[in-house]
This record gives structure tokens, C-alpha cells and sequence, in this order.
């Protein structure tokens, strides 16, 4: 069994990702190019922290740095895929990591707001992301908004639940939070919409992407 990281590590690791972190700006220069470079690798880390849920310190230190998660993915438009994909994949990420976070019971529930925080502030530039020139990006948008359908109907329990005879993990199928994710959704959807509309752009993609997402755009 290896040894466990001490907590220790991580807040120093996102106290380190913190102070470097820097602002996400088009790569028209040298200067630009090299902040991307930074920014990259400090989201890549970031998101590989997320990933590992077999290490809850991490994720409850990340959790509480809303400051640092909210520059991560501070500018998710403004310059083609290499600034995009590197932020979607932290989105996704984080939208995965609510479901083991709220195995641990009613211990989970805290750092689970943290991420969903997250999730909450992103929706209108991710449903954004679904009319991009880029099909990965496309693609990708559509995962992390399906993800976090997911994660918002899930909720805290202190003891497993037994689904069509298998013993599944703890939690049920409530919301978390009491946030209507679908209805949030379907807003930005339809904001995302009218914008389109009105500058004569076609909704052809975002209108998959609502299809695929069981979602409905009013307009």
C-alpha cells in the first residue's frame, strides 16, 4: 500500500498553482504564449488532482479554493481550443469528482457545494462553448454539462443503497443543494440561443447538443 500524502502537500500545491497561476489572455506575443504555457500546465495538474479519488485530502483542499478554481477557468472563449479544452477538461473533472466525494456520507456535503460552486458560476460560458467552431470543443462542453446533470442529482447518504439487487455506492438520486440543474441549464441554453439569433448566427449545434442533453431551448 503506498503512503499516504499528507494534506500538507496539497494545500501547498494549490497555494504554489495560486500565486502562479495568470490571467488567461489571447497568446498574441511571447509574453502571451508563455502565460498560456503556465496556465496549462498548472490547470493539467489541477485536473489530475481531481481525478484522483483516492486521495480526499486533495479534493477537500481544492474544493475550498474557490479563488484559485474560478481563475483556472476564468476565460474559457478567449482564444481558440488551447485555452478552451485545458479548462472544460477541469469542469468535467470536477463534475466527476461530486458522486465519490458524496460516498463519504454527510462529511462530503461541504466539499461537495465547493465543486457544484464551481459548476454553478461556469454554466453560461460552457453552454457558450456548445456553438464553437471546434467540434472537440463541441463535444466536450456537451460532456461536462452532462456530468453535471449527473452530479446535481445526486445526494449525501449514510448508508448504501440496494438498486435492482446490487448493492450500489452511498448516495441517492436527489439534488444537491436544492439547485434545479436541469432548469439552470435550459436557461443559459436558451440565453445562448437568443444571442445567436440575434447577431443572425445559426443555433444548429446548440440545438444538438439540448437534444442529446434531454434539454429544452424556449425561444
Amino acid at each position: 500500500m503506498s503512503p499516504r500524502i499528507p494534506s500538507a502537500f496539497f494545500a501547498l500545491l494549490a497555494c504554489q498553482a495560486e500565486r502562479e497561476l495568470k490571467p488567461w489572455i489571447a497568446k498574441d506575443d511571447d509574453l502571451g504564449q508563455k502565460m498560456w504555457r503556465i496556465n496549462q500546465r498548472i490547470v493539467k495538474v489541477i485536473v489530475e488532482l481531481m481525478r484522483n479519488h483516492d486521495t480526499p485530502e486533495s479534493l477537500v483542499i481544492l474544493s475550498s479554493a474557490s479563488d484559485l478554481l474560478l481563475r483556472a477557468t476564468d476565460e474559457m472563449l478567449v482564444d481558440g481550443e488551447a485555452c478552451t479544452l485545458p479548462q472544460l477538461e477541469l469542469l468535467e473533472a470536477t463534475a466527476r469528482a461530486v458522486q465519490p466525494v458524496l460516498e463519504w456520507g454527510e462529511s462530503g456535503l461541504a466539499v461537495a457545494d465547493g465543486l457544484l460552486n464551481l459548476l454553478k458560476c461556469r454554466l453560461p460560458a460552457t453552454a457558450r462553448c456548445l456553438s464553437h467552431p471546434s467540434a472537440h470543443v463541441r463535444a466536450l462542453s456537451t460532456s461536462v454539462l452532462r456530468a453535471i446533470l449527473y452530479a446535481g442529482s445526486l445526494k449525501a447518504s449514510g448508508k448504501k443503497v440496494d438498486k435492482n439487487g446490487i448493492h450500489g455506492p452511498a448516495y441517492q438520486y436527489l439534488s444537491v443543494g436544492n439547485i434545479n440543474w436541469q432548469t439552470d441549464i435550459e436557461k443559459c441554453l436558451t440565453w445562448e440561443a437568443h444571442s445567436l439569433l440575434a447577431t443572425g448566427m445559426p443555433t444548429q449545434f446548440l440545438s444538438t447538443a439540448a437534444k442529446e442533453l434531454g434539454c429544452t431551448i424556449s425561444i
